[in-house]
């Protein structure tokens, strides 16, 4: 994983957006570059892993899928082969961009290991299966640990077993999509205090607020759902950004630490060149006669700052006039005794 110190790595979770087309897979991969992604992700799995042949839909999944197929039928639908696994993996070394999946089991654990992915995911439904971390925790890779659903100890016995790898956690909500009031963005910095490991964030909900929201707290990374059409038939289309949406988080990231600066009080230099055109300086309201005091009747303070400054007004009330100045004629030192 290329992470950069001072900007959050976008993640693009193509996952099963793909629909089992390989065709529309490589084009998520192409899009997620051209949008400014630092990496794609998939999802490797044994589909009786996730699903029986019985298993039912949760409600949401009923809405957004096709109603003949179910659950362990659609996950069928989604696998990939090796071969097709390692031309996508290819193609995303050519675009510049780490190869990242989940893994669910043994046997995507393996394929997992034949493509040489980036890093590796372990998703929330995963935390607490002590059988695929300690298959794992032998690998020199890093993993990134979503915690969906996970309470302080399944996570604090997760990375008792992963404790030897480099560990990435990221706040997430396991709820497709996830409500906005219990997005919960501050959970980010209670994993970071208690488990001291760099976090960030797994979006599932609707539109990009909550992703800029992450970025500005200082998400180390930010995985977001990415498809090419927001209203596809699909489990997780309508959670996901687009192409348009990704390339607005991508180049938030990029600029948004250069908007943080270095946080000193004193001015940069290029500002301080613009005080002569935005400060003010001492002027005559009116015509001031040769030893005429100076008062607040017949001086002001007005931009540009060309001569004395405006900060020196009350040193100068009640000097008097060295010579004739005239209305609206800046006053300079060598005009008054």
């Amino acid at each position: 994983m290329r992470l950069k110190k001072n900007k959050t790595y976008i993640i693009a979770e193509i996952g099963i957006n793909h629909e089992g087309s390989f065709k529309k897979a490589t084009k998520l991969i192409k899009e997620a570059s051209i949008s400014g992604a630092d990496a794609v992700k998939f999802q490797i799995f044994k589909p009786e892993t996730l699903a029986s042949k019985k298993s039912q839909k949760t409600s949401e999944q009923k809405k957004r899928t096709k109603k003949k197929e179910n659950l362990y039928l659609m996950w069928k639908r989604m696998e990939f082969t090796l071969p097709q696994w390692k031309k996508l993996r290819s193609l995303s070394n050519k675009l510049k961009l780490d190869f990242i999946s989940s893994v669910f089991d043994r046997e995507s654990f393996e394929i997992a290991k034949k493509i040489n992915l980036s890093a590796y995911k372990v998703a929330s439904s995963d935390l607490t299966d002590v059988k695929l971390l300690n298959d794992l925790k032998n690998q020199n890779k890093p993993i990134i640990i979503s915690t969906g659903m996970g309470s302080a100890n399944e996570i604090k016995n997760a990375l008792s077993i992963l404790k030897k790898n480099k560990i990435f956690l990221l706040h997430c909500v396991s709820l497709y999509p996830c409500p906005p009031d219990l997005i919960n963005l501050k959970r980010m910095n209670s994993l970071s205090l208690m488990f001291k490991k760099e976090v960030g964030y797994s979006d599932h909900s609707i539109g990009i607020n909550s992703a800029l929201a992450s970025i500005s707290m200082g998400a180390k990374i930010l995985e977001v759902h990415f498809t090419l059409n927001k209203n596809q038939k699909g489990a997780d289309h309508e959670l996901s950004s687009d192409p348009k949406d990704l390339r607005i988080i991508s180049d938030y990231a990029n600029k948004y630490y250069n908007l943080l600066g270095n946080g000193k009080i004193e001015p940069s230099i290029t500002e301080k060149k613009m005080r002569k055109h935005f400060r003010k300086s001492i002027f005559a309201k009116k015509n001031i006669l040769v030893n005429e005091i100076l008062t607040e009747t017949n001086i002001v303070c007005r931009r540009p700052q060309i001569s004395i400054k405006s900060e020196n007004y009350f040193k100068i009330i009640n000097k008097k006039a060295k010579k004739k100045i005239l209305a609206n004629q800046p006053i300079n030192r060598n005009d008054i005794k």
